[in-house]
């Protein structure tokens, strides 16, 4: 069981002793970002164009750049993003969540938690988004997955202790209230089709422990 009480459990900085599979994740996410900061901005068009995620290329083969690339893009989209910030952000909540995840599932069922959800986010974006233009990029699908197994896991917790429920759905009500303000004030930069689409793939694995289980 992953442990909720804070009471009980002995406090130490969030990124000590990071595991080696969320450390491997976040370093391949990073190193793509420093090869464009180095390089120029005409590698992060590279990069844009053969791994971000173009719903009009599922509805236009003919607009796929080499074999594959249809559905390589459905979680190559995750590994890059538009600017270093973007990144940078991504990336802390990656470590610092991932960190208890992989503690609990392991290294292989992180990997599979991380590429599931940013698979489904990039589903959710293309089904209300069928005609975007525009390449979807960056880990907030899976980070939004990352949330909704956390989260998940903490309302099973509490229902099964009779603990108070108010704290998660707290946590939800700022979640759903933070994209509002960010599309409200961002419209265009804010997949929050692919944020929907994390979260509820992670909110699902929560509640199965057939693939997601414990790894002990």
């Amino acid at each position: 069981e992953m442990e909720f009480n804070s009471k009980a459990r002995k406090r130490e900085p969030i990124f000590n002793n990071m595991p080696p599979g969320i450390l491997s994740l976040a370093g391949i996410i990073v190193l793509i970002e420093l090869i464009i900061q180095v390089f120029g901005i005409e590698y992060r068009s590279w990069f844009l164009i053969y791994l971000g995620f173009f719903p009009t290329n599922i509805i236009f083969p003919e607009g796929n750049i080499f074999f594959g690339q249809k559905y390589i893009m459905f979680f190559s989209y995750s590994l890059i993003h538009g600017s270093f910030f973007h990144m940078g952000l991504n990336v802390g909540i990656l470590l610092a969540l991932g960190k208890k995840l992989e503690e609990h599932l392991g290294y292989a069922k992180l990997f599979a938690l991380f590429f599931s959800t940013a698979i489904f986010g990039a589903l959710f974006y293309l089904i209300i988004l069928p005609n975007e233009h525009l390449p979807m990029v960056g880990a907030s699908g899976a980070v939004f997955g990352f949330f909704g197994y956390w989260k998940g896991k903490e309302l099973l917790f509490r229902l099964k202790n009779n603990m108070k429920l108010a704290p998660v759905i707290m946590f939800f009500l700022a979640l759903i209230l933070g994209n509002f303000l960010m599309v409200l004030f961002y419209p265009f930069g804010i997949a929050w089709q692919a944020h929907l689409g994390g979260l509820v793939l992670g909110l699902f694995f929560s509640y199965s422990s057939r693939f997601f289980g414990s790894k002990s």
